[in-house]
C-alpha cells in the first residue's frame, strides 16, 4: 500500500511538472490566464537575491529554492510547499536548476478575503491559538499534501479552455485555500486573517508599513499606530516576521527604491527621499549592504 501511495505521489509530482512546463516554455516568471496564478521556469542557480513576495502559496514542482528571512532558511521542493501570507522582504536562492531539468514552480496569490470567508464558513469554530501568547508566522513550509496537488492539477488543466476556467477555476482556487487551512500549519493562515488575534493585528500593521513606507516613521509612530508599547511591539512583530518592525520598513522602503530607479528612471537622491530617507549617505550605504552595489551603480549600468 506504502509503495502504491508513493508511486501516486510520484505521479503527481511528474503531472505538475508538466503542466507547469508547458505554460513556461522559456526562463522568466509569466502570468496565467488564471487570476493570481503564475508559472515560472528557471534554468541554472541564483545565489541570494533580495526581493519582496506578495501574500502567496509558492509551489516548487521541479528542483529547490531556499528563501531566508532574518535567521532563519526555508528550503522547500516538490515534497513541500512555501506560505507567504504577508508582504514580506525576503532572499530567494534557486538551489537546484540546469537546463536540462529547470526549476519549474508555480505561485499563487492568496485571496484573504476569500480565506475570511472559509473561516466564516466552517462548520466548527476554528481556535486562535492554543495559547494566548503564541503568534503566528508570516512565512512557513508544510508538505503538499495529495489533495492540494489535486487541485491545482485541475486548475493548470483548465487554463487551455477559456469557459472552463471561468466557470470552474474559481471554485477551485477556493478549494486550495480550504486544503491550506487545513493543513500542518494552516494555523498559521487562521491566525493571520481571524480578527481579534494577535498575529491579526500584526498583519494589519504590515498593510500600514506598506501603504505608508515613504513617510517619516519612527518606531513610537508605529507602535502607536499598533496600539503597543514599543518593547510590546518589537516583540510580537519580531515573533511572527523574525524582523523588528524597523529592520522589515528599511527593506520595504530599499526594494521601493530599486523598483523606482528601475522603473521610473530615479536617480538615487530622489528615490531615496520618495522612500523616506532623509540622509543620502544612509540610504546609499543600506542600500548597497542589500543589494550587493550602491545606488548610483545601479542607475549607470541600467541606462548607460
Amino acid at each position: 500500500m506504502a509503495l502504491k501511495n508513493s508511486q501516486k505521489t510520484d505521479q503527481r509530482s511528474r503531472k505538475l511538472a508538466r503542466l507547469v512546463g508547458a505554460q513556461a516554455t522559456e526562463d522568466g516568471l509569466f502570468p496565467t490566464a488564471s487570476p493570481g496564478l503564475a508559472v515560472s521556469r528557471i534554468s541554472s542557480p541564483i545565489n541570494r537575491l533580495p526581493m519582496t513576495y506578495q501574500p502567496s502559496l509558492c509551489v516548487v514542482v521541479q528542483g529547490q529554492k531556499k528563501i531566508y528571512v532574518g535567521s532563519e532558511t526555508h528550503t522547500y521542493n516538490p515534497l513541500n510547499h512555501l506560505v507567504v501570507p504577508l508582504a514580506m522582504p525576503l532572499e530567494m536562492e534557486v538551489a537546484q536548476a540546469t537546463a536540462k531539468n529547470p526549476m519549474l514552480g508555480l505561485g499563487l496569490e492568496l485571496d484573504l478575503k476569500m480565506i475570511s470567508e472559509l473561516l466564516i464558513s466552517m462548520d466548527e469554530p476554528v481556535p486562535i491559538s492554543t495559547s494566548p501568547n503564541v503568534c503566528p508566522k508570516a512565512i512557513f513550509v508544510s508538505p503538499t499534501s495529495d489533495d492540494v496537488q489535486d487541485a491545482l492539477i485541475r486548475l493548470l488543466e483548465l487554463l487551455d479552455n477559456p469557459t472552463d476556467l471561468r466557470i470552474l477555476g474559481p471554485a477551485i482556487t477556493k478549494e486550495v485555500f480550504y486544503r491550506l487551512l487545513q493543513s500542518e500549519q494552516g494555523r498559521h493562515l487562521r491566525q493571520l486573517v481571524q480578527s481579534g488575534s494577535k498575529g491579526h493585528r500584526i498583519a494589519g500593521l504590515i498593510r500600514y508599513l506598506n501603504a505608508n513606507y515613504g513617510e517619516r516613521l519612527t518606531i513610537e509612530d508605529i507602535a502607536g499606530q499598533a496600539g503597543m508599547s514599543p518593547s510590546s511591539l518589537h516583540q510580537k512583530f519580531r515573533d511572527v516576521t523574525d524582523l523588528s518592525p524597523l529592520q522589515y520598513l528599511k527593506k520595504i522602503r530599499l526594494h521601493h527604491a530599486r523598483a523606482a530607479m528601475v522603473e521610473q528612471g530615479l536617480n538615487a537622491r530622489e528615490a531615496g527621499y520618495k522612500v523616506g530617507y532623509g540622509n543620502p549617505s544612509q540610504f546609499s550605504r543600506e542600500f548597497k549592504r542589500m543589494f550587493g552595489t550602491p545606488p548610483g551603480q545601479l542607475v549607470k549600468d541600467l541606462f548607460d
